[in-house]
């Protein structure tokens, strides 16, 4: 479950850094946070002033951010953006509230933004939402990076991900609908879709494109990646071209080629480690039971038991999407000791949270409801489980109103594919050779100017970096050719296999 549903997200730092992970062992950007973003107004100068309180769309908010400390200022005059400084500008959209806090990075100014979205864009005068967003500003006649982030995001921080490193590019960063704080305070679940999203993103660029008059690029990572392609196909004159990482079409609910795929990874020895580490998990029940309860985290929305036997059944596929065959060495044999077996599925496949759950629960309505999702294998340990059937996204969806899912619909999925492959342009897939979610690689059949790359022995991780020689090369002229600058290619590129960015946010 936490693998095989929820940990698309883990990624979405190689398109744009800033994203929350999806579990608290995968964080990217450090914990998730409450809203940081404070209501606020500009002087002309680019000084921030909070309101008292100030209403907007459902929720009301309040000057002071859940955290205790108002957005700050950076010198205005350190970047471009004309006579009005930028941070004016942008508090002059209409529908948007911005904030600005300090940044680490030379020449870039952070800003945290909320812009307000209809709950459903086909129902004029219905409910709203403050949609979060992270702007990392450069030069407005820079190329644009906008980051569908797939999940939530982290407002404190930002750093930049691949194509805004390598083009020099701002970087929008903008959290999914539903997740975290991007959600009505009393949402229909059934808002909660494919176009209802990529609208999302055209009303953002329609908003900002006057300020940011150059090139546009869409990126994103895992589900985030979908989200980018999502966007380009209700919208493809929104941007010049879409870099998606890792992105997996499932051919529906239950989806069998992801299991298909692991069981050809590595060799038998090490399948056959997999398999028993699995076994070993769910004989040692008690043994697993307690070290999960001495752990601050509760399990009490599905049980401890339940969330247990879905780590342990995502515990092959957890291994191919995030470690490497150099770790088949280290996977516990029988004969090893109960803290050995934990540590390792600790590492390698953790139980989810409460906390974990809930922070992703919109991705198991949407893969229920549209985006598709793994059939899990349960053969192996079915004489040990206690309830088989239950690892899927449909049984993590928390009952509420307005949260019950009708069946499963692969019309727009389907539709977005067919679109891609017959009618797309300028589109960059990578995909990592080793990670599950590759068996649901996109086809780009005719699309013009696009390129789909494989990363050597790359898992979930994979980025442009990782590629073969010649396929970086060509992978770093498209993204050159469409953002309509030279990548700074001598700065980033670093050999492949690469994986210091995992390093970095603690993958």
């Amino acid at each position: 479950m936490r693998f095989s549903y929820h940990s698309l997200a883990i990624v979405a730092a190689l398109a744009g850094a800033g994203c929350e992970g999806s579990s608290a062992t995968t964080d990217q950007a450090g914990e998730s946070e409450a809203d940081t973003t404070a209501t606020t107004t500009t002087s002309g100068t680019g000084e921030i002033t909070t309101s008292g309180e100030t209403t907007t769309g459902e929720t009301t908010t309040t000057g002071e951010s859940s955290g205790g400390e108002a957005p700050t200022t950076t010198d205005p005059a350190t970047t471009t953006g004309g006579e009005v400084d930028i941070l004016e500008q942008l508090s002059a959209i209409d529908g948007m509230w911005v904030g600005e806090l300090p940044t680490p990075i030379a020449g870039y100014r952070l800003f945290t933004m909320l812009y307000e979205q209809p709950a459903d864009h086909d129902a004029e005068g219905g409910p709203i939402f403050n949609q979060r967003m992270t702007l990392l500003h450069r030069d407005v006649d820079a190329p644009m990076v906008i980051v569908t982030a797939g999940y939530n995001i982290n407002t404190k921080s930002a750093a930049l991900g691949e194509p805004a490193t390598m083009v020099a590019a701002n970087q929008l960063t903008v959290e999914h609908r539903f997740f975290d704080k991007s959600r009505p305070s009393m949402p229909d679940w059934a808002d909660l879709d494919i176009r209802q999203a990529a609208t999302d993103h055209h009303r953002i660029a329609a908003a900002l494109q006057p300020l940011y008059s150059g090139r546009w690029l869409a990126t994103g990572a895992s589900k985030g990646g979908l989200a980018a392609l999502y966007f380009r196909r209700f919208f493809p004159a929104d941007v010049d071209g879409t870099i998606a990482y890792v992105a997996p079409y499932s051919h529906g609910e239950y989806d069998g080629r992801y299991e298909e795929f692991i069981a050809t990874r590595g060799d038998e020895a090490c399948r056959q480690a997999l398999r028993d580490v699995q076994r070993e998990v769910l004989i040692r029940r008690p043994a697993m039971l307690d070290r999960m309860a001495g752990q601050a985290a509760t399990y009490a929305l599905f049980g401890a038991d339940a969330v247990l036997e879905t780590a342990a059944l995502d515990l092959p596929f957890a291994f191919w999407q995030y470690q490497t065959a150099s770790l088949c060495a280290s996977v516990p044999p029988p004969a090893a000791s109960d803290e050995e077996v934990w540590a390792f599925l600790e590492k390698v496949s953790e139980p989810s949270s409460d906390a974990d759950l809930l922070r992703v629960e919109p991705y198991y309505w949407q893969s229920a409801t549209q985006l598709g999702g793994i059939l899990v294998y349960e053969a192996t340990v079915a004489d040990l489980l206690l309830f088989p059937g239950f690892n899927t996204a449909r049984s993590f969806i928390v009952p509420g109103p307005g949260k019950t899912p009708g069946p499963h619909d692969p019309a727009p999925a389907q539709d977005v594919a067919d679109w891609l492959a017959a009618e797309g342009e300028r589109l960059l897939l990578i995909y990592g050779e080793n990670d599950p979610w590759t068996a649901g690689a996109f086809e780009l059949g005719e699309a013009a100017d696009s390129y789909l790359f494989h990363a050597p022995g790359g898992n979930h991780g994979a980025r442009i970096a990782d590629l073969a020689d010649a396929d970086r090369e060509q992978a770093i002229a498209a993204v050159e050719a469409w953002a309509g600058t030279r990548a700074r290619s001598d700065g980033w590129v670093r050999p492949a296999p690469i994986r210091e960015t995992l390093r970095q946010f603690g993958w």
